[in-house]
């Protein structure tokens, strides 16, 4: 098979959805090479709608928002402890499974890591420019169905990613193949929502089928209307010693630490994302046992909306025994 490099990014895609991002996201260079890829102007190629609307969603998002504000580290710790601390990632070779625009990525190679970001999403091209002024950082467009790499990984690790995935079993099923005996998975993903997100649900039955751009100026008004009726509130009260257990419940609350654009950010990710899976503890063990992972740990996200944090390893008797059977 033929895979392009556009931009100074391998494109290593599964063909038919290689067929529509070309047509879609690169004419020019298909233009020039369309003998070599066996694209025909206008055809439509049968991929997934809502994998497609994935595609474009998220490739807004990180074209869009594509600053790594210093303040990321944080963030990215807070979606990787207990399992991975900052001297985990010294002298790691890593895979970063839906790499979007390179802020996870570029948080890991700052802490000592070579990672190879992958994403389906043109969030890549935004991935890639980071990439020029960290030599520790490589970036593929590639599929979490069909990641192409061997087994040759320190860590493997996804933060927000499988839960916009139409098919997370499938995803978990590539991240397997993936792995070594050596290596784990780290995962970070939405828990069961609280009865107050339940809004958010209703509104994203109308958000999602929003212009991108449109979504993008309501994210902002959003992200005022939480700035003045939640994080201002919740910033008065902690200050107050005997208020700190009423401030702590305001939904939200963790954007009060962080720039006003992680703010509009969130609300993008959430109102926006095509696809959105919440999980509770036993659908979290039940698909990685099912996909051949074992050592499943699982601990809470603190300070935020609930969450999991996610440790797995790969289950080679078990992978060895299916194989047995057939």
């Amino acid at each position: 098979d033929k895979f392009p490099i556009i931009g100074g990014v391998p494109r290593i895609l599964p063909k038919e959805i290689l067929q529509d991002v070309m047509q879609r996201k690169y004419p020019d260079y298909l233009a020039k090479h369309r003998d070599k890829f066996n694209v025909q102007p206008g055809m439509a190629y049968s991929v997934e709608q809502k994998k497609k609307a994935t595609v474009d969603t998220f490739g807004y998002q990180w074209t869009t928002f594509t600053d790594n504000f210093d303040y990321f580290k944080y963030i990215f710790l807070s979606f990787t402890r207990p399992f991975l601390d900052e001297e985990d990632f010294k002298n790691k070779l890593m895979l970063e499974i839906g790499c979007g625009s390179g802020r996870p990525a570029v948080t890991a190679c700052r802490l000592g890591a070579e990672v190879v970001g992958m994403d389906i999403s043109q969030a890549v091209d935004t991935a890639f420019q980071k990439s020029l002024a960290i030599p520790l950082l490589h970036v593929v467009q590639a599929d979490a169905y069909a990641p192409p790499f061997n087994q040759a990984f320190d860590i493997i690790y996804s933060v927000g990613v499988l839960q916009h995935i139409s098919n997370p079993r499938r995803a978990l099923d590539g991240m397997f193949k993936v792995m070594s005996q050596r290596s784990p998975l780290v995962l970070w993903v939405y828990g069961k929502r609280e009865l107050w997100y339940q809004p958010v649900e209703w509104l994203r039955s109308v958000t999602t089928r929003m212009p991108l751009q449109m979504l993008h100026g309501l994210s902002f008004l959003l992200a005022l209307w939480s700035e003045a009726f939640l994080l201002m509130p919740y910033r008065l009260l902690s200050r107050v010693p005997a208020c700190n257990r009423l401030a702590e419940k305001i939904p939200g609350r963790i954007y009060a630490r962080f720039p006003f654009k992680e703010n509009v950010i969130g609300w993008f990710d959430r109102l926006g994302a095509p696809v959105t899976h919440y999980f509770n503890k036993q659908e979290i063990m039940e698909m990685l046992s099912g996909a051949g992972f074992t050592d499943i740990k699982i601990a809470e996200r603190r300070e935020a909306s609930a969450s999991w944090i996610v440790e797995a390893r790969r289950n080679d008797v078990k992978l060895t025994s299916s194989r047995a059977q057939l």
